[in-house]
């Protein structure tokens, strides 16, 4: 408190006391003093410890938060202890003052005083009244602040008045906050120590504590200086920003650090190597920077989504690059978003779709044709994708890199043939396991197997994988055989019979075996076709397998006039033979009787 006085209005006492005021000469101050970090604010603040009483002798005691502005005017607000019991003039102002207050000697009372640009000689303020600070250890904040060239006072955040001091800003000044012995002849009295905490600076729009702070062991304007400051300052148990001033205290922190505030900035990150320090120097500025995207592989990257923070000026938002105010301990985490590749192509036509996707979103995509003509017919078309959905446009949901294929269909002519590679009449296949006509679209690039045909009703097993890269015509070879039959009469020769084929589908056919005797029919189903010739008064039955000549022998009018003539000559010549037999015995009996020589009589008997 600069020249603080005590009048008594009124009184005999007031003779005393200006007696001695003109006798004091010292004003001894301690405390701390904030650094240049501290500069060009628009106010202070400091919470202070009532400590009553101090048994004063002669002055008073004070203990404030202030500082010079930038214009040169002065301002402080805190509470003060008088020596003396009486009436204090307050509410002093440039046209007078206004009022007074009844206070007790040992009480604490918060007061402010200003002193306008260019006048360190005159203060105006205003008293509260008698033991407004509060009871002994309480602690109270003491605060000033601008808006505009206006400054407001204010106890325990409350404001208690106000004045122009014609500048907003305190320029290269800082705050400072003090124990005084004000108004003094002498070094003698003793200061109970008084705690300070959290001295600020008003910066941003808010009261931040200072960053650095410094001992001050000085004297009032005005004052002498001849005799030493008794008063010390001490930072206490080195907690920052919590000090206290009064007698028994260090000397030697004049000008010396007391403390330094600095805060930690904690950056958490998965990707894109960013890091920070454990400890940045309070309210500076300190600059993030996170990378927009980080490659994990060709097909897999982490796209910065934006900070979250936490702590007093923290930043949350999207931004990559950001600066933050170190006013306390602050928490930035960079969020990321896992995205994967899609690649979308197809050979034929142009496609949509192909970029980087998040993880879980929905990419869509599209190929511009679903046809393609060719002479006038269509030749290749769209059957669908890799990703087993099917139409020109389509989705699906992202979970990891992916390519998407649109997948095509030539379209072919299935050709069943025989052995000799010979056309058989076939309109139905199975390919895929499912059945087609003999001009199936087959998926291009792709092998489609033709497991079979039905041919006339009979199921022909092919087992033929075809792969597709262009229109054509596939041969598909399948079991049919041909079969033969032969028809003959009983002595080989060849006979034009009547024949008749049941098949194994059940089905069958009449037919003549021709003049040569022998029936060839084509392609006929893996099988057998129970065969019937008919011929004369004869039928004749075979089972007729692929590839063996079923033979069937028939009775033909010629064997029959055959036979009657092989007949008449068995007999003819039985009978023959018989009678010869009958002569040759006849003469083996003559011949027995040795007395006659019949023989040559018999003969000429005989003898035609």
């Amino acid at each position: 408190m600069k020249k603080f006085e005590l009048l008594l209005a009124f009184t005999l006492l007031s003779f005393l006391v200006l007696i001695s005021v003109a006798h004091a000469q010292y004003w001894f101050q301690s405390g701390a003093r904030a650094s240049g970090n501290s500069d060009h604010n628009s106010g202070g603040s400091v919470e202070i410890q009532t400590v009553t009483p101090q048994k004063l002798i002669n002055g008073s005691m004070a203990f404030w938060v202030g500082e010079t502005l930038s214009n040169g005017a002065f301002l402080q607000i805190g509470y003060s202890i008088s020596n003396q019991t009486g009436n204090l003039t307050t509410d002093c102002t440039t046209t007078g003052c206004s009022n007074s207050t009844f206070v007790k000697a040992g009480d604490a009372e918060w007061f402010y005083e200003y002193f306008e640009p260019g006048n360190n000689s005159t203060f105006f303020g205003t008293t509260g009244p008698d033991a407004s600070a509060g009871v002994n250890g309480t602690f109270n904040t003491y605060s000033f602040y601008s808006l505009g060239n206006t400054w407001y006072f204010l106890f325990n955040n409350k404001t208690i008045g106000s004045v122009n001091l014609g500048t907003s800003d305190s320029g290269i000044y800082t705050p400072i906050a003090v124990g005084e012995m004000a108004n003094t002849s002498n070094a003698k009295t003793y200061m109970r120590p008084v705690v300070f905490s959290n001295l600020s600076a008003y910066k941003y729009d808010m009261f931040l504590p200072v960053q650095t702070a410094y001992g001050t062991i000085n004297y009032g304007v005005g004052s002498e200086t001849n005799i030493p400051n008794p008063y010390g300052v001490q930072e206490i148990d080195s907690r920052t920003n919590y000090f206290k001033v009064g007698s028994g205290l260090p000397m030697s922190t004049n000008n010396t650090k007391l403390w330094s505030l600095g805060y930690r900035l904690t950056v958490n990150s998965q990707y894109g190597n960013i890091s920070s320090k454990t400890s940045y120097i309070a309210y500076t500025i300190q600059t993030i920077s996170a990378p927009s995207v980080v490659n994990l592989n060709s097909t897999t990257r982490e796209v910065f989504t934006g900070w979250t923070g936490s702590g007093l000026g923290f930043y949350t938002g999207s931004q990559n690059t950001v600066q933050l105010l170190m006013t306390a301990n602050i928490t930035e985490t960079a969020n990321w978003q896992r995205q994967y590749l899609v690649n979308v192509s197809s050979p034929y036509g142009f496609t949509n779709g192909t970029g980087w996707y998040a993880n879980g979103s929905i990419a869509s995509y599209s190929v511009s044709n679903s046809t393609f003509l060719r002479n006038g017919a269509q030749e290749f078309r769209l059957s669908g994708w890799s990703t087993g959905t099917t139409g020109m446009s389509n989705s699906s949901r992202v979970t990891g890199p992916v390519n998407i294929t649109a997948l095509w269909q030539y379209r072919s002519e299935l050709l069943g043939v025989n052995s000799g590679k010979k056309r058989i009449n076939v309109t139905e296949f199975m390919v895929n396991g499912k059945q087609v006509n003999d001009t199936p679209f087959l998926n291009a690039s792709a092998t489609s197997a033709i497991s079979g045909a039905y041919y006339k009703g009979v199921w022909l097993t092919a087992n033929t994988d075809v792969s597709q890269n262009s229109p054509e015509l596939v041969l598909v070879p399948l079991p049919v055989y041909n079969v033969t039959i032969k028809t003959t009469d009983v002595f080989g020769f060849p006979v034009n019979a009547s024949v008749t084929l049941v098949f194994t589908n059940g089905t069958g056919m009449s037919t003549h075996s021709g003049p040569g005797g022998v029936l060839t029919i084509p392609n006929v189903p893996f099988g057998y076709a129970d065969t019937t010739a008919s011929y004369f008064i004869t039928k004749s039955n075979a089972l007729a397998s692929g590839g063996i000549t079923a033979n069937l022998v028939m009775v033909s009018q010629l064997n029959v006039v055959e036979f009657i003539v092989l007949v008449i000559v068995f007999v003819y010549v039985f009978e023959k033979n018989r009678r010869g037999h009958i002569k040759n015995q006849y003469y083996e009996t003559e011949a027995e009787v040795p007395q006659k020589k019949p023989v040559k009589q018999r003969k000429n008997v005989w003898s035609p």
